[in-house]
């Protein structure tokens, strides 16, 4: 069935499809499919149209050479091409965009009209109990970016690719402009952490039209062919959108089991979502103290260095006014930690003095008894064991001088990885507050 099925892609990129330009696409009432972006409608106004003082972008029809007209009629013709699409039982896929460059079509003598990035939906309205909602001026589309969705439809056909996509993203969510609930005119597909939409499928006649998340790095082959195949089965489903509730009274043998059998799979995928989750959780914690190894920048290392801290028994929190600089507590003592990163050459004498002088406001201002610990990356593109000196002679010198430990990363890597061999925190906890200059894990 999805080879026999005619794909048309507007402004949207998918591996393995050719994505047509909105004014020289075939008929879109003639494909089963379509899936279309706001951008490709952006495109045809975006080089024309002028930036005014009021931070509206306009296209004056007495001077665009006829443009203004040609766009309108263009969009004219998609819209009811789209709509004949949805009446005989078509799919059309909208990516939910955070798009906002609007255009007016300004005459000289005034009364403007407006055109939006989804201009190329067709006018609908439904009414469902006391709720009405238009489109497309019914809904917007607000930026909102995240990777987590929610309250997923498990068993509608796109199900498969949003949980596939979901690590790619979304950059913005539907919503009614009325207040009236999506939910009471078509099927919720996702929602976002605060319960906004993410995915939503529409019934239009006897088609669909599908809101979706858009990320330009879900358009691999893997999640593209997932797509297609999703909106494929869509459009085969046999039955209406709203099944009348007499239809219960007729049943054939085995729909029972089949319906038990759907039950346990629902369990199945949940225990394995579970799973998941408890996975990417686990090795969210084993990247984050490999950050002591090759951090993204300075703020990578000190969350590196707050994660190993914390494994090795110490309490940790980073200074409001410094994030590099790191409180960790212990029953044995008090340390305060700052980290230096540098992507080449060794570390300076002006990260020890930092941390000299946030040991001396500590320790006059605030009497507290604190040993103070550098924690150093450098030359991190190096494997660690290879790499150069991680510090100047002068920042060794001083550090064992004025008591403060001096810890590489990938010797504080090597700490934490002996505990999971069994290696005693307290005794590591003693040795790192009693350092004085370089301090070596010695297993």
């Amino acid at each position: 069935m999805v080879l026999a099925m005619r794909v048309q892609t507007i402004g949207w990129e998918l591996a393995g499809a050719v994505s047509a330009d909105l004014h020289a696409a075939d008929s879109l009432a003639e494909a089963h499919i379509v899936l279309l972006d706001p951008s490709a409608v952006v495109d045809l106004w975006q080089d024309h149209a002028r930036l005014e003082a009021d931070g509206i972008w306009r296209i004056y029809p007495d001077s665009d050479l006829g443009l203004s007209r040609a766009i309108e009629r263009l969009l004219g013709r998609r819209r009811a091409e789209l709509a004949a699409l949805l009446r005989n039982g078509g799919i059309a896929a909208v990516s939910v965009r955070a798009v906002e460059q609007e255009v007016e079509i300004t005459p000289a003598g005034g009364g403007g009209r407006r055109l939006d990035p989804y201009g190329f939906l067709p006018a609908l309205s439904f009414a469902e109990g006391p709720h009405h909602l238009a489109l497309p001026r019914g809904v917007r589309m607000v930026p909102r970016r995240g990777r987590i969705l929610l309250d997923l439809m498990l068993d509608h056909p796109l199900a498969g690719y949003l949980r596939a996509s979901a690590s790619h993203g979304y950059e913005a969510v539907v919503v009614s402009s009325l207040g009236a609930p999506l939910e009471a005119f078509g099927s919720v597909l996702a929602r976002d952490k605060v319960g906004d939409v993410v995915a939503w499928d529409l019934p239009v006649g006897q088609g669909h039209l599908v809101f979706l998340p858009w990320s330009p790095a879900a358009a691999g082959a893997d999640l593209s062919e997932r797509l297609i195949r999703g909106l494929a089965a869509l459009a085969d489903v046999p039955l209406g959108h709203r099944v009348p509730e007499w239809m219960t009274r007729y049943r054939l043998p085995g729909e029972d089991a089949l319906e038990a059998k759907a039950g346990e799979i629902a369990e199945k995928r949940l225990r394995i979502d579970r799973e998941e989750e408890e996975l990417t959780a686990t090795r969210r914690e084993s990247d984050v103290l490999k950050g002591l190894l090759y951090p993204r920048g300075r703020g990578g290392l000190a969350t590196a260095t707050c994660a190993a801290l914390e494994r090795l028994g110490f309490a940790c929190r980073a200074d409001a006014c410094d994030p590099v600089l790191i409180e960790a507590r212990s029953p044995e003592g008090e340390l305060l930690v700052r980290v230096s990163f540098a992507h080449s050459g060794a570390i300076g004498p002006e990260e020890h003095r930092a941390l000299l002088l946030a040991l001396d406001r500590a320790r006059a201002e605030e009497r507290r008894e604190v040993s103070g610990m550098l924690v150093v990356v450098a030359e991190p593109r190096l494997d660690p064991r290879h790499r150069p000196p991680q510090w100047e002679d002068a920042v060794r010198r001083g550090c064992a001088e004025h008591g403060i430990a001096l810890v590489s990363g990938y010797q504080l890597f090597k700490a934490v990885e002996a505990t999971h061999d069994g290696a005693q925190l307290k005794p590591i906890r003693e040795s790192l507050l009693a350092a004085e200059g370089e301090w070596k894990w010695k297993g």
